[in-house]
């Protein structure tokens, strides 16, 4: 069984007992249970069934650990000026395991 869900405009595909990485959430503490409620897909013993736009259903997760993704470099050069800039960025995210999915 796997649904796949909307969170932080990224679909994800959840599984019981994987652990996956959520956009980041500040009010969440590690042990905290959410629910998400946002499914889009359920496929349950070979049978998919699709939501339009979205299913009665949700996924309850518990909160493992919050991170931060590696570092993604930016960088911008004009040529023949010696205009150079270097950024960088690191996403949060927060990791959560999915305990069941409720379909």
């Amino acid at each position: 069984m796997y649904a796949i869900c909307r969170s932080g405009g990224h679909q994800l595909r959840a599984e019981p007992d994987q652990i996956l990485n959520i956009e980041y959430r500040a009010d969440a503490k590690p042990g905290d249970k959410l629910v998400l409620d946002d499914v889009l897909l359920v496929s349950k013993r070979g049978k998919v069934t699709v939501g339009t736009p979205t299913l009665d259903a949700k996924i309850h997760v518990t909160v493992v650990d919050h991170g931060r993704q590696p570092k993604v470099v930016v960088y911008h050069k004009k040529r023949r000026t010696e205009y150079h800039k270097m950024r960088g960025h690191k996403q949060r995210f927060t990791q959560v395991k999915v305990n069941k999915i409720e379909a």
